[in-house]
Formats: C-alpha cells, structure tokens, sequence
C-alpha cells in the first residue's frame, strides 16, 4: 500500500452514517477559510467614511458656500450604489445650497 492510500482510509469522524476523512476534512477546513477571507476582505479594503465626507463638504466649499457643521452633517450620510442619498440631498438643499452642487456634492458622499 501507498503512503497517500494509508492517509485516504483515516476516519476523523462517523456520525450517523456520515463518514469524513482526513482529506475531505482539510479541503473543507481551506474552503471555510476561502470563505472567511472573502467576506473580510471588502471590509479590510474599505474606504474610511470620513474621506468621503470630506469630499463631499470641500465640493460644496468650492462651489462658494460655507462648509460648515450643517455640511458636513449633510455630507456625512452614506452614499447609494445607484446615485446620491436622498437625506445628503435633503440637508443640502435645506441649508440653500443650490440642487445641481447638492447633487455632485452628495455623489461624493
């Protein structure tokens, strides 16, 4: 007999009809990791929120209004996929700014 035909016969576990051995175990062992690696990495990659809202709050100090706390209370909402956020939108337009910078300036954000 082989030395990988030895390894392949090894129980780990039998359960309930439900046998494993050591090699199914370590590809589900790397498989569980793949996982978990794949599902932190958008988080370890992830933009600080702050970068944002500072672009967002220096687009609309560019565009000649004071980018104040109300701005950057504005600006601190977080982005959509699809477009800007309705409560960016909102509190940009409430504090008169003007609806085509609040528009960009919410992209930003």
């Amino acid at each position: 007999m082989t030395e990988p035909d030895m390894h392949s016969n090894v129980w780990l576990c039998e359960t309930g009809g439900f046998r494993m051995t050591f090699q199914r175990a370590k590809r589900m062992a790397v498989a569980a990791g793949v996982v978990v690696a794949a599902g932190a990495l958008p988080v370890l990659v992830a933009s600080p929120a702050s970068a944002t809202q500072s672009a967002c709050s220096n687009y609309v100090a560019t565009h000649g209004y004071f980018a104040g706390p109300k701005v950057k209370a504005a600006c601190g909402h977080e982005h959509l996929p699809v477009g800007a956020s309705p409560l960016c939108l909102t509190g940009l337009v409430t504090i008169r700014v003007d609806a085509t910078t609040a528009m960009n300036a919410c992209r930003l954000a």
